[in-house]
């Protein structure tokens, strides 16, 4: 679990995947906190997101979070990594607010978190995360952290993407 000021970042696990896909009375039963409606714009994502987790032990501290707010006790979004680090020591970010917890500095929490706790890690050298190729509140978020816009890409499935990153100090 990552703890920040105002959020608990919490690590899915069976019992979290498993609550997900039951819906949300049953995830608010188990972890014990609010659940809207509406917390994620990526429920479909959960249930390929779970078999690879799965089928892939190291994944277990390097994969998808739930984020709590703490002063409602409210699930507000996930977040997390696409994968362990690479041989190089990068990781990747991406996390997701819900709206009505935008523009509060949560998303720039959840992110800070995220950094900090992979630099904690032995052997991350670089957080890398990627943003639609305008500005944004992610592009908000990466900038006010310390993250670096280094290159343009286009990725097949997302479209035209700026690639940003963060080194260790």
């Amino acid at each position: 679990m990552i703890l920040t000021p105002n959020l608990r970042i919490v690590p899915c696990d069976d019992t979290l995947f498993d609550a997900i896909r039951m819906g949300n009375n049953t995830l608010a039963r188990v972890m014990g906190v609010n659940v809207p409606k509406k917390w994620t714009e990526f429920r479909d994502t959960f249930t390929p997101s779970y078999h690879r987790w799965k089928a892939h032990p190291p994944l277990r501290d390097w994969w998808v979070y739930l984020i709590i707010h703490i002063p409602d006790n409210m699930l507000i979004g996930s977040c997390g990594y696409k994968g362990e680090p690479d041989a190089n020591g990068m990781v990747e970010i991406g996390y997701e607010i819900m709206p009505s917890h935008r523009l509060k500095g949560l998303g720039a929490e959840t992110a800070k978190g995220l950094t900090d706790y992979a630099f904690a890690q032995p052997g991350v050298h670089k957080i890398v995360a990627h943003t639609a190729r305008e500005e944004n509140g992610s592009v908000k978020i990466l900038e006010k952290i310390g993250f670096k816009q280094t290159e343009d890409i286009n990725d097949p499935d997302e479209g035209p993407l700026w690639r940003w990153e963060l080194a260790r100090k």
